[in-house]
């Protein structure tokens, strides 16, 4: 596999100048799209139909629309080519591939296995046909490009300038989790009545996972993207 970079500053080094402003901005305009376009779905207290879901589309999509649009400001055309690319950054060691396929579903099955020798039963799992998991996989890849451009491709470099890569996964994590919040309050949503506390929690330990991914595959946002559509299998 591949060794993690020696500097930090080895996948900082694209961060623009004064990168707490930036993240400032970034956060703000992030929320205030998104939530601008999820609350009134929720607001609305009726089953999603086809502008609603195009309303919490363009909200999951604000996060990289806002970090492309920042990139594009601060640093051009060159700097939006370079963010976009990472979406494409194939060339990795095999086991990071491994890696992003495996860990959740590696989690899952060992959840599974305690729950069973706690309970005495096994919880109850998904009876969906591996050709329909399949071709789900395949569109969701890329649909997860929505959310990562911006989070791991530009608020997290931009974090680990300011405060380092550990740190900057925990404060990423929480500020991630509390993006979601109108969720909790969407009947359609599967994360309606949860509890937000306990949710928040498992973002923050994925956040670090992620990111300890990140600086292994040189921020490889494909990684990225597979890691993140395993969650829904």
């Amino acid at each position: 596999m591949a060794t993690a970079p020696s500097d930090a500053n080895d996948l900082t080094a694209s961060a623009v100048p004064n990168s707490a402003l930036s993240l400032v901005k970034f956060f703000v305009l992030a929320y205030a799209m998104t939530w601008a376009c999820w609350i009134p779905v929720v607001a609305a207290s009726r089953p999603l139909r086809a502008i609603g879901y195009s309303f919490w589309l363009l909200g999951t999509l604000a996060p990289s629309i806002v970090a492309l649009a920042l990139t594009a400001r601060d640093e051009g055309k060159r700097g939006v080519r370079a963010l976009v690319a990472r979406t494409l950054q194939w060339r990795v060691s095999v086991g990071w591939y491994v890696f992003a396929v495996s860990y959740i579903l590696s989690l899952k099955l060992i959840v599974a296995v305690v729950h069973r020798l706690v309970i005495g039963e096994w919880p109850p799992f998904g009876n969906e046909a591996p050709v329909l998991m399949l071709f789900a996989t395949l569109i969701s890849t890329p649909v997860q490009s929505g959310e990562e451009v911006g989070w791991r491709g530009y608020a997290l470099p931009r974090l680990a300038e300011c405060i380092g890569y550990r740190a900057g996964a925990v404060v990423l994590g929480i500020l991630w989790a509390c993006w979601h919040l109108p969720q909790f309050f969407l009947t359609a949503a599967d994360t309606y009545r949860q509890s937000f506390p306990v949710w928040s929690l498992q973002v923050i330990a994925l956040s670090v996972a992620m990111a300890w991914l990140y600086t292994r595959t040189q921020g490889s946002l494909l990684l990225m993207m597979h890691f993140r559509c395993r969650l829904r299998w």
